[in-house]
């Protein structure tokens, strides 16, 4: 069934003059229940498009029941070899004092973060905790708090003290930033 679809895109793509590079090309399943995407037998030109569990667009990796595991794991790898940095300059004998460290960390760290909230609001609540918890790593770093401090306290001193707000309400902000942004930048595209 969806071939009928591929065959259309195929003449709309001749018809433009366009081509894709199937070598380039292929297919993912999105679904949370047990598919055989493998069965799809999509063509191109003639050419099957290799099928997949897991793709990368735009350097997010999404994969086929989209629960973003890869993608946090990937998250995490990234964030930790940059925590590691914090760690170290957040020793006395560097003697830069939090602020510097907490806008450190929102430029390395942060922005990893920050970077990947679109997917965000797919993530699950463990997911989220993982993220969590690197930030929660750094801020203890950073305002030489014990390992062994509650995390609520955490991150009381992390807002208080370097403005910092937990993953899950930095979230919520960029993506009411972004509904904000985009309704305001809005513009009718119907006509009376």
């Amino acid at each position: 069934y969806i071939n009928k679809y591929t065959n259309e895109l195929e003449q709309w793509l001749i018809k433009w003059k366009m081509k894709i590079s199937v070598e380039k090309s292929c297919s993912v399943v999105f679904s949370r229940y047990k598919k055989e995407s493998d069965n799809l037998n999509l063509k191109i030109y003639g050419n099957r498009i290799v099928s997949q569990k897991e793709i990368k667009f735009l350097g997010i990796k999404f994969d086929s029941k989209l629960n973003f595991n890869i993608l946090v794991d990937e998250i995490k790898e990234r964030c930790n070899k940059r925590l590691h940095i914090i760690k170290i300059l957040s020793n006395k004998k560097w003697g830069l004092n939090q602020n510097t460290l907490g806008n450190l960390y929102k430029s390395l760290v942060g922005a990893i973060l920050d970077y990947s909230f679109p997917c965000l609001n797919s993530f699950s609540e463990n997911n989220i905790k993982k993220l969590q918890a690197i930030q929660n790593t750094a801020v203890r770093s950073i305002l030489k708090l014990k390992y062994d401090t509650p995390s609520n306290i955490v991150h009381h001193e992390a807002f208080n003290k370097l403005k910092l707000l937990t993953v899950s309400n930095r979230l919520f902000e960029l993506s009411e930033r972004y509904v904000g942004t985009g309704l305001s930048h809005s513009i009718s595209y119907t006509k009376k």
